[in-house]
């Protein structure tokens, strides 16, 4: 686990550190969620409107659009490919993600170019040390309740 300011980044994800995304391989599905900085900047999310079952959606194509205090924007999709899930927990409630974001997935994805977009995206000890200066810029700090 890579950790920065009291941020976690778990080693076995992949990142979109542009996108502010997490994507977690899962047999031939991908699971994609907010990163755990990018939940703290935002503040509490308070909605999350998730595309439908089905859709498709090309790299950096919208999955969903989060709603907080401070934010209110879309959630990018870090590979292409068709929405086969939705998690209907954090759909009710989005507040989970603020939780923990990397138990509380949004979409569950089958990927259509998974090899080559993966090698686009950075894994743990990568992807925090290109969050530092977005954490410091951001001027955040996981350390506080």
């Amino acid at each position: 686990m890579s950790s920065y300011r009291g941020f976690s980044l778990p080693d076995d994800l992949h990142y979109d550190v542009g996108y502010h995304v997490w994507l977690r391989t899962e047999g031939e599905l991908v699971a994609v969620g907010a990163t755990d900085p990018a939940q703290a900047y935002a503040g509490e999310i308070v909605h999350i409107g998730i595309k439908k079952v089905g859709a498709r959606v090309e790299r950096g194509g919208i999955l969903a659009t989060v709603e907080s205090a401070k934010f209110m924007g879309p959630m990018r999709s870090p590979v292409a490919g068709t929405i086969a899930e939705i998690n209907q927990e954090v759909a009710n409630k989005p507040a989970l993600i603020n939780g923990d974001a990397y138990a509380n997935w949004v979409v569950r994805l089958k990927p259509e170019k998974l090899a080559a977009e993966l090698a686009l995206l950075s894994p743990g000890v990568e992807a925090a040390e290109k969050y530092k200066p977005v954490i410091d810029d951001w001027g955040i700090d996981g350390t506080q309740g």
